[in-house]
Formats: structure tokens, C-alpha cells, sequence
């Protein structure tokens, strides 16, 4: 079977042919599809087994505050269970429901995952099991649980039902680029809305936090607490301190609201009142379009921006036809890189010398010059922030060196623990890093955030992205909420798998023989380096050579 997926929302050309292997998707599916979970009520004389059973897939039904899975609890049980809490995703391939006892029943399953309080979701370590235990009582003569287990217990289809992954939008430190914080919400087809504005006024999550700021002023909230959509336009009322904010703030705090609503497919217009008036945004009518504030697009590149790729004629386009060499000291043929990393706004190609010793830094223009950046033992993984400034991998760690500085600066890279970073790809937002870990045999991945206190720069709280995918051999950004990832899965062939941020959401299709690179960027088709000398693009529901050549790369 062939399946084409067009990702609207985030523009990255994605493969998915032959073999196509879809993971669990945490929201999958259209927007406007909302698929209802039927549960029953508990069946007169149902044994405790049977008790547990009923109560695990009611559980997937939220109508009513999950009024059906609450009729198998006793009153106080139901009165102290808290659904909110946490949701944990198990395979439902692996559960085992059995009697322990003549009041008790234990359940345990491999565990895929977590959904914790925010809706951010968190991958399980690698073959973690999920156990509870529930105890049951007598009440009015039928089996009823009374002691429950925090939160709620899904299986992988469950949540494929019940939950939708949406993007809250804040900013970056400069207020000039959105971030999306992914967070996975019921998927309940009424009130998203509401339920996206609202989180998004009580500010970005625990993990993202440090990392990105927000233009909403602290402790503003809704005046009316909901969003209607009437005819297309969210009508969102504000408290009246929203008034007190300037121009620029206005401005910024539009471009989240927007942005964040746009999810939701019948909203066209956004308009916003605070105190009974309606919020002045300069440049923009009272109710603002759902494509308003591009400049703030978290995916944005130069306008036709292309890959480049290195060849025996220097640094060149990465083109079916044709292409002549760039400006520079980069397009000769006698340039030194054997790595290449373009710089977000085109100018600029950096990488290292054939012995992974030197990291070099040549501007396009006519007689630009290679200069020397850095030089070290084991370099590795050179990538673009979005402020210009050059990050890489060595032996003694991650560095970073500006765009204008001469001066090598090292990266604290916190709670990895004994694990070794060999790859890094800074995210187009600058706030957010993929990270190779290798631990052992193998290379993970991992996604940690890049904070700054004053002239210090961290990569801290890393966050597994994807189970499935055993060991990575290269990472690039997609889009500003998916990544194109090189690696296997288990002892299985190379694949490239492309993997949505936040949401157990993964496909992949089997990488060409003996892939060492790969690249992506919003809107592009992702392409393969192949160690033979060739750069090949998914095109077609296959895999297309397009050029003789090596280390393909989207700007940033």
C-alpha cells in the first residue's frame, strides 16, 4: 500500500513509501474527525477481573468528566480519582489484567509513554512496564473498584482517539520568531478554542519555559472564560491590564494568539476586546486573518531558499541539472571542507577540513575567503544558529563561537549523564537543540533546550524524541516541530524516519544504501549523502539521484 501525507501545517515534504512503517500517532488524523469511544456501563454480576476490564476502556471515553469509567468506582473512589493527572500510554499488545487475591487485580503492559499534567508528552524508557494495582469491594452487591490508580491508563489506540497534538506558540528571547510547545489535548471536537487560548495565557511548560518567553502580561487571563467561533471569527475577551501594553507587545502577543488558533480548522479571523473594547494592534483591523503576522512564522527561510552540497567543483546547488559553483573561495574546486552547514540567511557556508581538526567559515560573495573558526581533536556536527553563530561538537564537548567573536565558548550540556554527545542540530529557532547521545553501542536521540544566563549557554533537560528508533546516525530540522531522522530501528535497514515533536507520531521509509547524511527544511524535499558520493532526493514515492556530491544542507 502507498501513502502520501501532505503536512500543511509544517510544510516538510516527508517519505513515506515502501516500506511504510506508521508508529503510534498521538493525535493523528484531521482536525475537523473526531472519533467517539462508545463505553459501557458495568454489566450486572461482572467479576472484579471483569470490573478492571470495563473500567480500562471506559477510560478512553471523556463525555460527562468520564462519567461511565467513574460507574465502575465506588462514590469516594470516584470523588478522590483525578483523571488530569497524568496519562500513561501502554502497548495494548502486552496487557496482562489477572486476579490477585479475591478482592484484588493487577494490570501491567509495556509502557510507550506518558501524557503528564501540561498534555506534554514524554517517550518511556526503553522496555519500561506499566503496573497497577486495584482493589475492589462489595457495594450493594456488585464489584465496584475503590482503590484506583492516579490519572488515567490508556492503550496506543486510545489515545489515537481521544487526543490531538496542537501547538501552544511563544517566542524566542528576542520576541522576533514563534516556538511551538506541543501539548496533547482530549480530542473532544467542542471548545478547543477555548482550551488552547487558555493555555496558552497561563504561559509555556515546564520544560520549554526557560528556554522562550511570552508577550502575554503575567496573570492575564480571560474576562468571559470561552472562545466562541462565530462565523469563522474566535471572539477572545481579555482582562482589561492588556490595555496598559505597548505597541510591540500588542503586536507579539497577536502573532501567539493567531498562530496558536489557527489549529482550529473553522477559525478565519481572530478578534481580541480587553475591558469591553477592542485591543488596538498596529497594522491590523479589529478582527485579524489567520495568515496575519508572517513575520513571526517559526519555519520561515529566505525567500527560494536551496540546498547546497559539496562536489569536485567546490560548494554548488543541489539540482537535477547543471549548477554553477557558489561565489567565493567555497565554489572552487580545490575548497577544504568535507562537511557543510549553510547559515539561515544564505550568506554564509561553514565546515570542517578533511582530518576533522579545523572548522572553517567562508562567506558567498565574490573573493570571500575561508577563514579559520576553531580548531580541536574529534569535530564533528557542525550547525547554524539562526543569530549566525557556529555550534559543533569535539572531543572535549559542544562549543560555540559567534558570528562576530573570535572566541571558542563552551556549552554545559546537563543530564546526560555518562552518555557522550556526537551530533548536535540547533533547531532554526535557536531555543531548542537535537542531540546525538551515545550511550554504549548505541546513539540516541534526544531533544534538550538551549538556555542563556547572561554570556553562559546551556543545553539542558534532554528529552528522549522517539522509542522506535534504536541508534541515529544524523538529524536535521524539518520544521520547527519535526525532524527528519537517519537510523534504525532494532536490527532492521537504515531508514529515514520523520518525527513529529511531542506526539508519539513517527513514519519512515527505507534510507538508500550506505545514507551518512540527511537534510530537511520546511517546505523541501528531504535529501540523502550517501557515502559513494551521491546526493539523492525523495521525489515520486522514491528516491532520485540528483547530483554527484556529498553532505547535502538546507540553510540553518
Amino acid at each position: 500500500m502507498v501513502l502520501i501525507v501532505l503536512l500543511a501545517a509544517c510544510g516538510a515534504t516527508i517519505p513515506e513509501s515502501g516500506p511504510i512503517v506508521e508508529g503510534p500517532a498521538v493525535g493523528a488524523g484531521s482536525d475537523n474527525q473526531v472519533i467517539r469511544v462508545i463505553a459501557r456501563p458495568p454489566t450486572p454480576g461482572a467479576l472484579p477481573v471483569e470490573i478492571v476490564n470495563g473500567f480500562l476502556e471506559a477510560s478512553a471515553s471523556y463525555d460527562d468528566d468520564y462519567a461511565i469509567a467513574r460507574e465502575y468506582l465506588t462514590a469516594g473512589a470516584s470523588v478522590g480519582w483525578d483523571p488530569g493527572v497524568e496519562t500513561r500510554i501502554y502497548d495494548g499488545a502486552g496487557v496482562k489484567v489477572e486476579p490477585d487475591g479475591f478482592d484484588r487485580v493487577t494490570f501491567s503492559a509495556p509502557l510507550l509513554g506518558r501524557i503528564d499534567g501540561e498534555g506534554s508528552y514524554l517517550v518511556a524508557d526503553a522496555g519500561e512496564t506499566g503496573r497497577s494495582d486495584f482493589r475492589l469491594v462489595l457495594d450493594s452487591g456488585e464489584w465496584r473498584i475503590i482503590s484506583v490508580p492516579t490519572g488515567l491508563l490508556l492503550s496506543r489506540g486510545d489515545v489515537e482517539r481521544s487526543y490531538r497534538t496542537v501547538n501552544l506558540y511563544f517566542l524566542d528571547p528576542q520576541f522576533t520568531t514563534l516556538v511551538p510547545d506541543p501539548i496533547s489535548v482530549p480530542n473532544s471536537g467542542s471548545g478547543l478554542a477555548t482550551t488552547l487560548v487558555r493555555r496558552l495565557l497561563e504561559g509555556p511548560t515546564e520544560w520549554l519555559a526557560p528556554a522562550v518567553r511570552t508577550a502575554v502580561p503575567n496573570g492575564v487571563s480571560l474576562a468571559i472564560d470561552s472562545v466562541p467561533v462565530v462565523n469563522g471569527v474566535a471572539e477572545i475577551s481579555l482582562d482589561p491590564r492588556v490595555l496598559t501594553t505597548d505597541q510591540s507587545t500588542r503586536a507579539a502577543m497577536s502573532a501567539q494568539i493567531v498562530w496558536t488558533l489557527r489549529q482550529v480548522p473553522e477559525v478565519t479571523g481572530v478578534s481580541i476586546t480587553a475591558g469591553g473594547v477592542s485591543l488596538a494592534v498596529p497594522g491590523q483591523p479589529s478582527v485579524q486573518s489567520r495568515d496575519s503576522w508572517p513575520a513571526y512564522d517559526p519555519n520561515a527561510m529566505t525567500p527560494n531558499a536551496a540546498p547546497l552540497a559539496l562536489s569536485a567543483r567546490g560548494v554548488v546547488q543541489v539540482e537535477a541539472a547543471y549548477s554553477a559553483p557558489v561565489a567565493g573561495a567555497a565554489g572552487r574546486s580545490d575548497q577544504p571542507l568535507s562537511t557543510l552547514a549553510v547559515a539561515l540567511d544564505e550568506q554564509r557556508v561553514a565546515g570542517f577540513d578533511k582530518e576533522r581538526v579545523t572548522l572553517l567559515e567562508a562567506p558567498l560573495i565574490d573573493g570571500g575567503a575561508f577563514r579559520v573558526r576553531a580548531q580541536g581533536a574529534g569535530m564533528a556536527s557542525a550547525s547554524f544558529g539562526p543569530d549566525g553563530a557556529l555550534w559543533w561538537v569535539e572531543s572535549k564537548g559542544v562549543r560555540t563561537i559567534s558570528a562576530t567573536s573570535n572566541t571558542v565558548q563552551p556549552v554545559a550540556v546537563e543530564g546526560i549523564g555518562t552518555g557522550r554527545v556526537v551530533g548536535i542540530a540547533i533547531a532554526r529557532d535557536g531555543t531548542r537543540a537535537a542531540l546525538l547521545i551515545r550511550r554504549g553501542p548505541q546513539v540516541e536521540l534526544n531533544l534538550v533546550r538551549i538556555e542563556r544566563r547572561g554570556d553562559s549557554l546551556r543545553l539542558t533537560a534532554p528529552r528522549r524524541v522517539e522509542a522506535r528508533i534504536s541508534s541515529t546516525v544524523d538529524v536535521a530540522w524539518a520544521s520547527a516541530d519535526q525532524l527528519a531522522v537517519l537510523g534504525t530501528e532494532g536490527a532492521g535497514p537504515l531508514e529515514v524516519f520523520t518525527v513529529r515533536i511531542g506526539a508519539q507520531s513517527v513514519r519512515s521509509v527505507v534510507a538508500p544504501a550506505k545514507s551518512v547524511t540527511v537534510a530537511a527544511a520546511p517546505v523541501s524535499t528531504v535529501l540523502a549523502g550517501v557515502s559513494d558520493g551521491s546526493v539523492l532526493a525523495y521525489d515520486a514515492l522514491a528516491w532520485q539521484q540528483l547530483m554527484t556530491g556529498w553532505s547535502p544542507a538546507y540553510p540553518g
